[in-house]
């Protein structure tokens, strides 16, 4: 029976560490959806609302039956040499765990191409017959399902985040962060100019609409040759007294004693890693911090003023993902085949 359950663990070393939930990859199609005008724009801290439709009308076709434009492969250093922002230019820091709408942008993040994935998962499929044929009942239904655990989690769906640029005094230098793989949409109002552009993402990050390769960088965690590289994504520090009451209307009888010092501890680091932190990691301080949907569904980002005339959205013309990924636009159906995983 041990040597069989090793058949079993080798399943997991060869699917690699999993991070979503199988059910949530399997759902619709890909086709991209539509951001809706009434949706609020994440905002810096002392600008009014806003919404997507005073900001930008039309929006790029991003659908499953049509690659808008040719892959672009951007080198992920290991030695964590980044672009830098230039002595005029703004600095943009952007970071969401999740949110976005539906791309259909798919990949694995693991080094390998298409034929080695493809491959890899030939033999997990294997050993999981194996161990079906060889161990008894329930050592056969653990090799299944951690094979099909295998399939569910190979493959990234990105969301898509549009990035609304409308500054124009001066260039900006976009500093995007994430947990979960986003496709950035980055479009730019008349005027507007791009100095450089950096992902950091744990899944993964892919730009549509960037700058050049040369003042792109990419990092990651998931797969990535430079994870030790990858800046930590924050959200708006919280000071106590909000938390405290926060937590007192959920329950009146909250005692916060227990938990007041922690808090203070974390508003004080939080404070310093973007008074402090973030600005020997850029090389410049941010002067726009967009982590705060203050409740809203992450979907799009105004970096500078709201424009006396909504700017019309253009079509994506440059996709460029990180080396350590391999890409697929369209289906969902069409991605497993890609990879080798169709049942």
């Amino acid at each position: 029976m041990a040597v069989s359950f090793k058949r079993v663990f080798a399943i997991l070393a060869l699917m690699g560490a999993a991070a979503c939930s199988p059910a949530s990859l399997y759902s619709g199609e890909g086709s991209g959806e539509v951001i809706a005008p009434e949706t609020p724009l994440v905002v810096a801290d002392g600008v009014g609302p806003a919404l997507m439709g005073q900001v930008a009308v039309g929006q790029p076709s991003l659908v499953s039956a049509q690659l808008p434009a040719t892959f672009e492969t951007i080198d992920a250093e290991p030695n964590c040499r980044m672009p830098r922002p230039s002595r005029a230019a703004k600095v943009a820091y952007v970071y969401t765990y999740g949110g976005g709408v539906k791309t259909p942008l798919h990949y694995i993040a693991d080094g390998a191409d298409a034929d080695q994935i493809a491959a890899r998962m030939a033999m997990t499929k294997e050993v999981a017959k194996q161990v079906s044929r060889e161990g008894g009942f329930i050592e056969g239904a653990i090799a299944r399902e951690f094979a099909g655990f295998a399939k569910g989690n190979a493959v990234e769906w990105a969301k898509r985040v549009d990035v609304l640029v409308t500054e124009t005094e001066a260039p900006v230098f976009l500093v995007l962060t994430s947990y979960n793989a986003v496709l950035w949409n980055v479009q730019l109002a008349p005027g507007a100019q791009i100095d450089g552009i950096v992902v950091s993402a744990y899944e993964g990050g892919a730009i549509a609409n960037g700058t050049t390769a040369r003042r792109t960088g990419f990092m990651g965690f998931d797969g990535s040759p430079n994870r030790s590289c990858r800046l930590d994504g924050r959200g708006k520090p919280i000071p106590t007294e909000v938390r405290i009451a926060g937590a007192k209307e959920l329950n009146p009888d909250f005692d916060p004693r227990g938990y007041k010092e922690r808090w203070d501890a974390e508003y004080r680091d939080a404070q310093k890693f973007f008074a402090v932190d973030l600005r020997q990691k850029i090389g410049k301080a941010p002067t726009w911090l967009l982590n705060d949907a203050r409740g809203e569904s992450f979907q799009a980002v105004l970096v500078g003023p709201v424009p006396a005339q909504p700017f019309a959205q253009q079509p994506v013309t440059r996709l460029q993902v990180p080396s350590y990924v391999a890409p697929y636009w369209g289906t969902r159906k069409g991605a497993f085949k890609y990879f080798g995983l169709e049942s």
